[in-house]
Formats: C-alpha cells, sequence, structure tokens
C-alpha cells in the first residue's frame, strides 16, 4: 500500500455564490487567494449613479449658485408682497375712513385731535411693516435651510445606497470565502485520513470502505485518484 505524499494535498477549493445576477467568487492565483464581487447591471447602475452625484455635489453643497439664490429671492419677494399688501388693506381704509370723516366735518386735516388720531394709525402701521420686515429676513432663512435640509437629505440617501450595496457585495464575498473555507477543512481532513490510513495496513477494500463510511465518498468520483493511492 503506497504512502500518501505531500505533493498529493489538494489544491485550493474555489467557491462561487450567485444572487439573482450579481456574484462573488474567490480563488488563489499564483499563490495569492483573491476575491471579486460582480454587480448586477441594475445594481451597478445605482451604486455608479449614487458615487458620481456625490461627487457632484458634495464640494458645492453649502453653496447656493446664482439660479438657487435667484428662486430663493423670488419667493422672498413674493412673501414679502403678500404681506405688505396685507398691511396696507389693514391701514389704508382706516387713515382714508378718518380722512373723509374729517373732511366732511371740518373741511380740511388740521383738526389736532384727528391729526393725532391719524398719526396713531400711521405709527401702527408703521411697526407692522417694521415687525413684518423682520419676517421677510426670517423668511430667507427658512428657505436657504430648507434648501440645504432637502439637499443633506439627498446626501443621506446617496450614501445609503452606496453603502448598502459596498456592504451587500462584502457580505457575499464574506459567503463564499465561508464556502471555500468549509470545503477546504473538508479536503484537509479527508487528506489526513487518507494518509493515516495509508500507513496502516488495512486492505485497499477495507480501506475503500471505511473512507465511504466516515467521509461519505461512495460514488464520489473526484477523490478516486486519492483513493487509488491507498
Amino acid at each position: 500500500m503506497s504512502k500518501v505524499s505531500s505533493t498529493d494535498y489538494p489544491s485550493y477549493s474555489s467557491s462561487s455564490v450567485s444572487i439573482g445576477d450579481s456574484s462573488a467568487k474567490t480563488g488563489v492565483t499564483n499563490g495569492v487567494l483573491s476575491s471579486s464581487y460582480d454587480m448586477s447591471g441594475n445594481e451597478g447602475a445605482i451604486y455608479d449613479y449614487a458615487l458620481s452625484t456625490l461627487a457632484s455635489i458634495l464640494p458645492k453643497l453649502n453653496t447656493f449658485d446664482t439660479d438657487t439664490l435667484s428662486s430663493i429671492q423670488s419667493e422672498v419677494n413674493a412673501y414679502k408682497n403678500q404681506g405688505l399688501d396685507t398691511i396696507n388693506e389693514t391701514y389704508n381704509p382706516m387713515i382714508t375712513n378718518l380722512e373723509n370723516d374729517i373732511a366732511s366735518r371740518f373741511g380740511n386735516l388740521d383738526n389736532s385731535i384727528f391729526k393725532d388720531d391719524l398719526s396713531d394709525i400711521e405709527s401702527e402701521r408703521a411697526d407692522a411693516v417694521s415687525s413684518f420686515a423682520q419676517n421677510v429676513l426670517a423668511k430667507q432663512s427658512e428657505l436657504k435651510s430648507d434648501e440645504l435640509t432637502k439637499r443633506y437629505a439627498l446626501v443621506e440617501l446617496l450614501n445609503g445606497l452606496a453603502n448598502d450595496t459596498y456592504s451587500n457585495a462584502l457580505n457575499t464575498i464574506s459567503t463564499a470565502l465561508g464556502s471555500s473555507a468549509s470545503a477546504n477543512s473538508y479536503n484537509s481532513g479527508l487528506y489526513k485520513a487518507l494518509s493515516d490510513i495509508a500507513g496502516t495496513n488495512s486492505s485497499a477494500s477495507t480501506t475503500s470502505s471505511l473512507l465511504s463510511n466516515l467521509l461519505g465518498l461512495s460514488g464520489n468520483s473526484s477523490y478516486s485518484s486519492l483513493l487509488n493511492l491507498l
């Protein structure tokens, strides 16, 4: 019965895993363990889009270009005009009615009591305009903040898509490596069993039967060459 030599040791068992149109594989090339992941067309398109979009928007994430500033200013102007119209619609009729009342009673606006009333109304309107001016500034800040919030949300979404794709690739490669490790562990155990049996005085038929029962090799032609060494 021949011995099993070190040259008979099984080569590295490669492995591959497929999920839909995506796949990972692992193997040894020139003594170097390597793993690769092939994305499906859709998965690759999502990954490439996420990375390319991030690359284009991140450098100017907090910068407002002319078009964005113009859009924000248009909304601010619309808000301002609507607010001023509301203030004028509130105070102008009050002033006009009081002026008409004074003119109908006294023929002019020189009566000091009514002039004080007019001044009070004008002062209230001025206060309303001044207060609203602060609202306009707050509105402008709000619009800029909303724009940044939308941009950050987009960045988070794209980053999540890229990270998820990357994690899927690593997990699939890890599965392939695990399969290889399991196969190689089995091969190593088989080699040791063959070496131990070859070192005994067991007959070839007894050896083959033992291997079949212990290692599940019955009908497995992949190890026939090793069995023939016994």
